[in-house]
């Protein structure tokens, strides 16, 4: 099927079912409870029915792209719940074993989100774009045998009216967002990674529409992420955390104590970009002055 043909228009989930049904209620699978920060009450719903939006990862009509996002995403998500299962069978005593698949879905999460989507877009409207006019040279390339180099003549491209200049910007978009995931757990692969688990799902692990977030003491993300005293947070499942650092953590695997729970749901809370997932009804704390979605 040619790319272009693919149905548009339908619910794409920002958060993979697979991985909403982590944070769903032990007794009552596949339903959250979900808090709605703009209009601060809870409700119930079934993970089909929350987390997507409408077309969200559709390349515009006529356009002509490698690979669907669909297809990006295959892989990691069919992989996901029985990994988590896994894990949750062995009271997550072989986390390490899974370490790198869980980092590359995390950064799947992270780039599949809106707020990438909002930053990639934003980064590209300050960008002066080319246009390639022709190939003035192709010669084999010597640091990639069997493929080619090539002499590009190019141009500023300016696009013909508003509308053209946003489709662009949507397909840049959803391009970019591919290009990260593809190359795996990526820069967190660079940091420490400990596991902090719960048993109670009445006081659990949470996660929102923005899973990977830091917590940091420095006053702008580029000098937290190097910073030894930032923390980087992947909700799991419910049961459990994974805490990334660029210092060395004491204890690899340990449970949480409530009051770090309630910390954690904190910050969760105030970089939610609206929906909070969880399987109960919970208390939340104060959010970090410096923490920020990722």
């Amino acid at each position: 099927m040619a790319l272009d043909t693919v149905k548009r228009g339908r619910i794409d989930h920002v958060l993979p079912q697979g991985y909403l049904d982590g944070f769903s209620s032990p007794s009552k699978k596949g339903r959250l409870s979900v808090f709605d920060r703009d209009n601060q009450r809870w409700f119930e719903a079934s993970t089909r029915r929350i987390g997507g939006i409408r077309g969200f990862y559709d390349y515009p009509p006529g356009s002509q792209p490698d690979q669907t996002a669909d297809q990006a995403f295959a892989r990691l998500e069919a992989q996901f719940p029985p990994v988590r299962r896994e894990l949750v069978e062995n009271s997550f005593s072989n986390w390490r074993v899974h370490l790198d698949f869980l980092l590359h879905f995390a950064q799947m999460l992270r780039t599949r989100s809106e707020l990438f989507r909002q930053q990639d877009v934003a980064h590209s409207r300050k960008q002066t774009m080319f246009k390639v006019v022709e190939v003035l040279e192709r010669k084999p390339s010597e640091r990639q045998p069997g493929r080619f180099d090539e002499t590009l003549s190019v141009r500023p491209f300016r696009p013909v009216d508003q509308r053209e200049y946003e489709t662009l910007l949507r397909n840049k978009a959803i391009t970019d967002m591919r290009t990260e995931i593809a190359k795996g757990a990526a820069w967190l692969s660079e940091r420490h990674w400990c596991l902090r688990f719960a048993v109670n799902p009445t006081d659990p692990v949470i996660t929102t529409d923005h899973p990977v977030v830091v917590d940091g003491r420095s006053p702008t993300l580029e000098e937290a992420l190097p910073d030894p005293n930032t923390l980087v947070f992947f909700p799991v499942c419910w049961q459990a955390c994974l805490i990334g650092s660029m210092a060395k953590f004491d204890k690899e695997t340990d449970a949480f104590h409530s009051d770090d729970l309630i910390r954690l749901r904190g910050i969760q809370l105030k970089l939610a970009q609206r929906f909070v997932f969880s399987p109960s009804r919970v208390a939340f704390g104060l959010a970090a002055v410096n923490a920020a979605p990722f």
